[in-house]
């Protein structure tokens, strides 16, 4: 998670189709460091390996589909908590409710709209880095208030 001054939060964006990436990199580059997978198996390795702070998610790929990704990324303590939003075709309220059922935090329908995909990413960061923020502060008693006052501030201008 990005905490350092002039940093970006890193998304990984995971789409088979190309175009698709394309399109939520472009409305995403400004403010994000965007990183990318075509496949599950890949989405799995990098969000290993690179830590994201948030997953952008296709439900439909061949192989291994969003929604098993979705669950192993749960199922595995590294990537646990991971906050990931499924960006998908599938728009009917059953298939939001199998992303939400599997971990999900969100379920935005294509063709997207870049302000709904701002918003939705940007809300959901804020969420997750205070709740980091929150779980750190419990951990760590030697933190004074103005301490921590301080650090949330900082947090809330990174997203």
């Amino acid at each position: 998670m990005t905490t350092e001054p002039g940093a970006k939060n890193r998304l990984l964006i995971v789409d088979d189709e190309p175009t698709n990436i394309h399109i939520l990199s472009n409305i995403l580059a400004e403010d994000y460091e965007i990183r990318a997978a075509n496949n599950g198996e890949r989405a799995i390795e990098a969000a290993l390996s690179q830590s994201p702070d948030m997953i952008l998610l296709d439900m439909i790929m061949p192989d291994l589909d969003g929604l098993e990704v979705c669950r192993r990324l749960k199922e595995n303590e590294s990537t646990k908590d991971i906050p990931v939003i499924f960006v998908t075709s599938m728009s009917d309220p059953a298939n939001e409710e199998l992303g939400l059922q599997a971990g999900a935090v969100d379920y935005i329908s294509k063709p997207v709209s870049p302000p709904i995909v701002r918003a939705r990413v940007k809300i959901h960061l804020q969420n997750h880095l205070t709740v980091r923020f929150l779980e750190g502060l419990l951990s760590s008693q030697t933190t004074s208030l103005e301490d921590a006052k301080s650090q949330a501030q900082s947090l809330l201008v990174f997203v």
